[in-house]
């Protein structure tokens, strides 16, 4: 028994680590440049659906851009917000880096071209971004009237306010609540978001789902046989897991729920963690399974949890 508890506490302790920086990223699809800023950063295997949203969010605005003829250059900056900090700005004659000046204070300078949709929020909605997007370019010679002066609190206390130009929530929301049949059109198009080669790990988005899935489409004059797995379809989740060998997920649905997925119908459930977890910080997951097990590390609690993936039980350790 003891040997059997040394081992967990050695794989355990094989995959851990105590501290992340800011992450950043920028991408260009076209016309359109993406910006996505969060303090959730913890390695390749541990990702937040927000940065993935906002990939998506770029690709579809690439084509919403080309579909309403848009030749300017169209800059979608989002920062992740982890408290009740939030700002909207749909802009004109700007297409500059603004969101990362302004947590600093700073109004950074105007570049005089372009248009630009700049989120700092909680979460974001793929399908709310393109109809701000979609109507930010429809009233580009307009958008700019709409802009009112607004407080914004850059710190964690009170003192550290500037005024800027940003959109009221009145006029967010009658946006995001009309309907938009370009929109309904193009978010059939499914985009990809991972894909670790056949027979491994797999996700894209379509029509306001996350789907996870396996890549069974093997390289081209393969002889392999076809796969036959499921797929996990979810609107919306906080952060996935990923194990190292590319052969299953655990998605959490929010800080204390996730669903454990690799393919299997039989082994697809869902559980509850019955404790305070960091909202911030995700629970890590040891780098290899063991027999039909898998552990789960909250990041600042004591002890471990197993999950038995075939029994679908989960059992705190201490």
């Amino acid at each position: 028994m003891k040997s059997i508890f040394s081992l967990l506490i050695f794989l355990i302790f094989s995959n851990y680590y105590t501290g992340h920086k800011p992450k950043f990223k920028m991408e260009r699809f076209g016309n359109v440049k993406t910006f996505f800023r969060s303090g959730f950063n913890f390695g390749d295997k541990t990702r937040e659906s927000q940065e993935m949203k906002i990939h998506v969010i770029g690709k579809l605005s690439e084509i919403l851009a080309k579909r309403l003829n848009l030749k300017d250059t169209l800059m979608i900056e989002y920062e992740r917000s982890y408290n009740d900090k939030k700002l909207i700005i749909l802009e004109c004659d700007n297409s500059n880096y603004k969101v990362l000046g302004l947590n600093e204070g700073v109004i950074m300078k105007s570049n005089n071209r372009g248009l630009a949709v700049r989120i700092i929020d909680k979460n974001i909605d793929v399908i709310d971004v393109l109809k701000l997007v979609e109507y930010t370019i429809l009233n580009r010679k307009k958008i700019n009237k709409f802009l009112i002066p607004t407080d914004y609190n850059y710190s964690y206390n009170d003192e550290n306010i500037i005024t800027v130009l940003a959109n009221s929530d009145d006029l967010i929301q009658k946006i995001t609540k009309n309907q938009s049949n370009l929109i309904d059109e193009i978010i059939n198009n499914e985009v990809e978001l991972l894909n670790n080669g056949f027979s491994k790990t797999k996700i894209s988005w379509k029509n306001g789902e996350f789907i996870f899935g396996f890549n069974d489409v093997p390289p081209t004059n393969g002889n392999y046989l076809k796969l036959k797995t499921e797929k996990y379809a979810i609107k919306d989740f906080k952060y996935y897991v990923e194990n190292t060998w590319n052969d299953f997920f655990v998605i959490f649905n929010d800080s204390n729920g996730f669903t454990y997925f690799d393919g299997r119908e039989e082994n697809t459930s869902s559980q509850k963690v019955n404790e305070k977890i960091s909202d911030f910080y995700p629970f890590r997951l040891n780098k290899d399974k063991i027999s039909n097990k898998i552990l789960l590390i909250p990041f600042n609690n004591d002890g471990f949890y197993v999950y038995k993936i075939n029994k679908k039980l989960l059992q705190k350790i201490e």
